[in-house]
């Protein structure tokens, strides 16, 4: 007999209800609106802050990024300041698709963002966003990558022309790949539920987040960036493609028996970038928290180098991924000093800075204090850790917005308030919140030369020439769950990113892991399936001290920083 899944889960990165709900309410999306009325749906929180790779690697372990490693693209290179792309390899926590293997049941998952290298899985694992390129080795097993190309077509992750959206024309020409590679996931998914099923599947589409990123600003006539000429031609993009998505999720439904239970989830949802801009290293400057060397670079040296920050600022935006990424591998030596001077993140002086932004990330703006014996240069004692952090604080609440006399930013984290676990002490030390609907603010790279300029800034509010984020991420993405043991037309409340493992884990019998943070959705189930299956708490699943090293080469941290940066994640 032909082998079912039993549970199949897709991923719409940063699907939102503000959007779909009034779509629903149109007409529109009528797969997901099904799935609605025959199970459960509800708001999904992310973690803090709600970014892709801890958010993903939240939901496969059900943990906080204390417990799994994951806070960022990035991570600070031991016994230095510099940072390090990681992958799925930083992961030091077991998946929810190990802890099934381990249980009897096979699994396969599809373009889960951070998953790379793939897990060798009783079933299948192909890798999503931190694959480096597509001669990578990201499928397991290594001989089901020839006979997807054999079936269907070479998989790609990258979308060509997103780094030099400076016309219409080449928006153009982003939506069609981006309808290009919705289409090749769709054909692998489908292909490998007729051709490969496991007792659990799960299949991730990313192209919901890219085009609120760089498309939001046209269908949202109140935003700063908003172009009425070109809104016409482009103010559907987005619903386009939660459209052709939705088509997608039915074309799965259609292969599945009845008896499979199915979840719809995003890591996280989306909305607006704000008008507000905050430098920074240059507000922690001018308080005298951060000092740059002493320029003394003569005047053509100093010229030489706004040559190079500029040079650098034109070929991110202008030319196209593939382009960038053949410089970064022929020039790497250049690539990094051109990286450092654009973001002056080379010019600090550490001898004498108490705190820092490593401003090179779009996002989260997080403060890092330079804490002795901790930093290879460090100044702050331990005893003063406390009260210079009280200090930070009290200095970034009286940042507000000239129109309002609001603060800008509504909430400060310290990094014991959303961390916690073994690795909890790798997180920033305060995390500045971005994505709330009264503390949104955008962050760009500061300069020497232009700390007395004000660290808030009120954006001019006209279209961008330039391929510019519209659109960013909020804290609360979607769930939607159907299935014979879930309930029906019933809307839940409180569910939470890492609760989706432990559920998993219930729905195939398998104990719950001590140590996991999430718990087990006991209100999307019915009623008959939980007495005759109570919640198991098992033993804890562990971490792993690995070393950190997510072992990729010059060449392949040089791709995977050019896809960030296309993609807008790295400035």
């Amino acid at each position: 007999m032909k082998k079912h899944p039993k549970a199949v889960v897709i991923g719409l990165d940063a699907a939102t209800w503000t959007l779909i709900h009034p779509w629903v309410a149109e007409g529109g999306m009528p797969n997901l609106a099904k799935l609605m009325k025959v199970g459960v749906s509800g708001k999904l929180e992310s973690i803090l802050p709600p970014i892709t790779p801890p958010a993903w690697t939240s939901f496969m372990t059900g943990k906080n990024p204390g417990k799994h490693g994951i806070f960022n693209f990035v991570e600070t290179e031991q016994g230095a300041y510099a940072m390090n792309y990681i992958n799925g390899a930083s992961r030091r926590s077991p998946s929810v698709w190990k802890l099934l293997n381990d249980a009897g049941y096979s699994v396969g998952t599809m373009n889960i963002p951070f998953t790379y290298p793939p897990e060798k899985l009783d079933g299948f694992q192909i890798s999503g966003l931190d694959t480096p390129s597509e001669t990578s080795p990201f499928v397991h097993p290594p001989e089901l990558k020839q006979e997807l190309v054999d079936h269907m077509v070479t998989i790609r992750h990258d979308i060509r022309y997103l780094g030099f959206m400076s016309t219409d024309e080449r928006r153009d020409q982003v939506l069609a790949e981006m309808e290009k590679i919705d289409q090749q996931w769709t054909d692998a998914a489908l292909y490998l539920l007729e051709n490969h099923p496991q007792d659990v599947m799960m299949f991730v589409f990313m192209s919901i987040d890219t085009v609120q990123h760089y498309f939001w600003q046209y269908m949202d006539r109140n935003h700063f960036l908003h172009e009425a000429t070109a809104a016409p031609r482009f103010q559907n993009a987005v619903r386009q493609v939660y459209e052709r998505l939705d088509t997608a999720t039915g074309r799965i439904l259609e292969k599945l028996p009845a008896d499979t239970t199915v979840f719809v989830v995003s890591d996280h949802g989306g909305g607006p970038v704000s008008d507000r801009t905050i430098y920074l290293n240059r507000y922690l400057a001018q308080l005298g928290l951060l000092h740059y060397k002493e320029d003394k670079t003569s005047a053509a040296g100093r010229f030489g180098r706004k040559i190079l920050r500029d040079a650098y600022a034109l070929l991110r935006s202008s030319l196209p991924p593939r382009q960038k990424g053949f410089l970064a591998e022929l020039f790497p030596a250049l690539r990094r000093k051109a990286e450092l001077a654009y973001t002056s993140f080379a010019s600090i002086d550490w001898s004498r800075t108490k705190a820092y932004c490593s401003e090179v990330l779009a996002a989260p703006p997080s403060i890092w204090i330079n804490l002795k014996g901790l930093k290879p240069s460090g100044i702050v004692e331990p005893s003063e850790y406390a009260s210079l952090i009280d200090v930070i604080i009290e200095k970034l609440r009286e940042l507000k917005d000239p129109r309002t006399g609001q603060r800008v930013i509504a909430r400060i984290y310290r990094r014991e308030d959303i961390f916690h676990g073994p690795f909890a002490s790798e997180g920033a030390d305060l995390i500045l919140d971005w994505w709330s609907e009264d503390s949104q603010l955008g962050t760009e790279p500061s300069f020497p030369e232009d700390t007395y300029k004000p660290p808030l800034v009120i954006r001019e509010h006209r279209p961008s020439g330039n391929s510019e984020w519209g659109g960013t991420h909020r804290l609360h993405g979607i769930l939607v769950a159907s299935g014979p043991v879930i309930r029906q037309d019933t809307e839940i409340d409180n569910a939470r990113l890492i609760d989706l493992a432990p559920t998993l884990l219930h729905l195939f019998g398998v104990a719950v892991p001590e140590d996991m943070d999430g718990r087990v959705l006991v209100e999307a189930f019915q009623p008959d399936f939980l007495a005759a299956h109570p919640v198991k708490a098992g033993a804890a699943s562990g971490t792993s001290a690995n070393d950190r090293s997510s072992g990729y080469t010059d060449e392949e941290s040089a791709k995977v920083e050019e896809r960030l940066q296309a993609l807008g994640y790295l400035e």
